[in-house]
């Protein structure tokens, strides 16, 4: 009777299982790492762009000042600065020029540091849902600010935003400013090149919060600082931070921040006899 036995490997398979086997105190091969987040901007870029942008808004509009005085010509000595920093055909263009150069050193950080495409690196991605939702939520969200305001005790003193309404064409003017353009800029600075920065670092909560507060101090100035004008300016940017945190794309915030622009922008206009007549 045969007894079958282990058989001894073939010569070649025994020395390729010895070169697999690791030799006591022989160096072993590194594992590789685990891959980690994608490079891309930080607190200090956000640092950079911030310094950027306060002393190019002193040079811009330093800038606007003295070409208005070289147009100005012999009637120099009759120009009164303070007076031009509140008209609307003088502070838009001025702002126009500034945000232009913020939002230039803000693409080139963000191609510098991120491999992706601009758009896709801040979020200007194809949002979830109908692009009327977002439209409707802006238009519900400034419903919901008028009606906070009736709860709160406002300020009866005139505010500086108030000034630049001098008349139909300036109401006009900042009308078409703040819902063209002023909700693309100020999402992508906020929404778009902050928020990243701040829920790498804390997390969602953190970040919408924490970018509703700096964006309720960015127009203070307008309001006077008037601490009832700020705390509905941080509900207003929770909700845009919370659209933006949810949709994970800055589309989204930005069709509702302009919505939301546009509806305030259009109470005012009926309340005013079509910008005739304002009552501040």
């Amino acid at each position: 009777m045969e007894t079958n036995l282990p058989q001894d490997p073939p010569p070649e398979q025994e020395a390729a299982a010895t070169e697999r086997q690791p030799v006591p105190g022989a160096a072993q091969p590194a594992a590789a790492p685990d891959a980690g987040p994608p490079d891309t901007w930080n607190y200090l870029d956000v640092g950079v762009v911030t310094l950027f942008a306060l002393g190019t808004q002193i040079l811009v509009y330093l800038g606007g000042l003295l070409v208005m005085l070289l147009l100005a010509g012999s009637a120099a000595d009759s120009l009164h600065y303070m007076e031009l920093m509140t008209k609307a055909s003088f502070i838009l263009p001025a702002q126009l020029v500034w945000w232009t150069l913020v939002f230039w050193v803000v693409y080139r950080v963000v191609r510098a540091r991120d491999a992706r495409p601009f758009p896709r690196a801040i979020g200007w991605v194809r949002p979830p849902g109908p692009v009327a939702a977002y439209l409707g939520a802006g238009v519900a969200l400034a419903f919901s600010v008028a009606g906070l305001s009736r709860l709160i005790p406002m300020p009866k003193q005139k505010l500086p935003i108030e000034q630049l309404f001098r008349d139909p064409f300036s109401a006009f003017l900042i009308a078409a400013f703040g819902v063209l353009v002023a909700p693309v800029i100020e999402e992508l600075l906020f929404r778009g090149f902050l928020y990243p920065v701040m829920e790498r670092a804390h997390g969602a909560f953190l970040a919408v919060f924490g970018t509703a507060s700096l964006f309720s101090l960015m127009h203070a100035q307008q309001y006077g600082w008037n601490w009832q004008n700020l705390l509905l300016l941080l509900f207003v940017g929770v909700v845009f931070g919370a659209v933006r945190a949810f949709s994970r794309s800055l589309v989204p915030s930005t069709l509702a921040h302009a919505a939301y622009n546009f509806t305030l922008f259009a109470g005012l206009y009926f309340a005013s006899n079509r910008f005739q007549h304002f009552n501040f």
